[in-house]
């Protein structure tokens, strides 16, 4: 097991855990795509698009659902299905997000098993999304 060499300062420790100067020339000057891209590297933004669809559908609905044992069926069936314009949009955009977001958390997390983001090196990556 490999062990640093004590840092001097925050950016030598950053460096030395987060590679922040590597990182800061590469988005600089050196920008690179890796060959071997494809759509699976962008599941965690999609992950996180989806979420934030479902936080807002989810809000949205929340402003007329009515948590009341004699009203609640009839707020979701007619006053969001019927009366909020484009409410019937909304619950299903709602419920299909929700469903969907399960699966796309699974390709996320089989995406970076498979490209081995847990190994050492790559902790960061694994821990942050």
């Amino acid at each position: 097991m490999a062990h640093f060499e004590k840092a001097k300062n925050l950016n030598e420790w950053l460096d030395q855990r987060l590679a922040v100067n590597t990182l800061k020339k590469v988005m600089q000057t050196e920008y690179w795509i890796p060959k071997n891209i494809n759509f699976l590297w962008a599941m965690g933004m999609v992950l996180a698009i989806t979420f934030g669809l479902l936080l807002v559908s989810g809000i949205f609905l929340l402003m007329y659902y009515q948590p009341n044992i004699n009203t609640a069926f009839d707020s979701v069936n007619y006053t969001i299905m019927r009366e909020v314009d484009f409410g019937w949009l909304w619950r299903h955009v709602h419920g299909v997000a929700a469903s969907v977001v399960f699966l796309i958390i699974y390709i996320h997390m089989f995406t970076g098993i498979y490209y081995g983001s847990y190994k050492k090196g790559r902790e960061m990556i694994w821990i942050s999304g």
